[in-house]
């Protein structure tokens, strides 16, 4: 079997491409393909629409979006989205640095390296909490968050998922010399070796985390507890905001088309699974008991989340300088 890197201070580099990795779901391997939801149509009353090309991989953070999409709202209330679902993680970070896409689903490291490295943007609401928690192995021993020190845990850097570890394991008083990680990018093989006893702990991204837990893994860091450092964003970029016309008002009703949907799913989110699992591409083993989460309403990304993470990464030497909070947001004017 391949041997996968031990360290606790992995080295800076890819972190695009890596970055965006936890947000992959089960199963994601095809490079370059993608798949389309939009709320146009060819008739003549969609001409006046307007349009918003969003890119999304297949997670659940962007179910809102996909419903609105679905059940017409989004085209009632005068959008054109364009929902582009991308099989590969680093396609996605490409799409929007080359101005295929105009906003990106994504946690909170991408955007801050993107924005350092010359492609600035700017999130408009929240969508979801943390993209990711921490899953024990069965019959492993541990129990708590503590108990990882000194533990190799499977994970990939520099990403959010490292962000999360280190928030974790430190906020339990676990010293930094032993918070460390196993180098495992692929996260079904990340999954198999810490259900199949192979590793002791992984950090997991939600379906899989539930994967694992179907498998006797055992949950350290759930979602509401993760939820407590990160969160995923909707992320467009800052040229699109501030050199088209009609990017106030698109961003007003968006964000009034996010609220709407979330409070028709919060209220019914099982009558919900079936879309989430087309639009996801759920496993067979999630598809029917997948339990969808509860959605927040719109609202700008937590500040002190933000410039948590914009200090890890200085810290870590991901970014040379910190990055203020007002050049990562932005908002409609009244």
């Amino acid at each position: 079997m391949t041997k996968h890197p031990i360290t606790s201070r992995p080295a800076v580099g890819r972190l695009l491409t890596a970055g965006v990795c936890l947000l992959v779901m089960l199963g994601i391997t095809a490079c370059g393909s993608t798949t389309s939801t939009t709320s146009a149509s060819s008739s003549a009353g969609a001409t006046s629409a307007i349009t918003i090309k969003i890119g999304t991989l297949q997670t659940d953070d962007i179910l809102p979006l996909w419903a609105a999409v679905q059940d017409g709202s989004a085209k009632a209330a005068g959008l054109d989205l364009q929902i582009q679902t991308f099989m590969s993680a680093q396609d996605e970070v490409t799409a929007v640095t080359a101005k295929q896409v105009d906003a990106i689903m994504t946690d909170m490291v991408v955007p801050v390296q993107l924005t350092a490295s010359g492609t600035a943007m700017r999130s408009v609401t929240r969508l979801q909490g943390s993209p990711a928690g921490i899953v024990a192995a069965p019959g492993a021993g541990i129990a708590q968050v503590s108990d990882l020190a000194g533990v190799a845990a499977g994970c990939s850097s520099p990403t959010a998922m490292e962000y999360i570890y280190d928030k974790a394991l430190s906020d339990a008083g676990v010293k930094p010399d032993q918070i460390k990680t196993q180098e495992i990018k692929n996260l079904s093989v990340r999954l198999q070796m810490v259900t199949g006893g192979q590793i002791k702990a992984a950090v997991l991204p939600w379906t899989l985390f539930a994967m694992a837990q179907k498998q006797g893994a055992v949950p350290l860091l759930d979602s509401t507890q993760a939820s407590n450092y990160s969160s995923t964003v909707l992320a467009f970029r800052a040229e699109w905001l501030s050199s088209n016309a009609q990017a106030n008002d698109a961003i007003t009703k968006l964000l009034a088309l996010q609220n709407a949907e979330v409070a028709k799913i919060n209220a019914n989110p099982d009558s919900y699974r079936s879309l989430l699992a087309q639009q996801a591409k759920l496993p067979a083993p999630l598809a029917t008991s997948y339990k969808v989460r509860t959605y927040p309403t719109a609202g700008l990304p937590d500040q002190k989340q933000f410039e948590s993470v914009v200090a890890w990464m200085v810290s870590k030497g991901y970014i040379k300088a910190p990055i203020p909070y007002s050049d990562l947001v932005w908002s409609p004017t009244a």
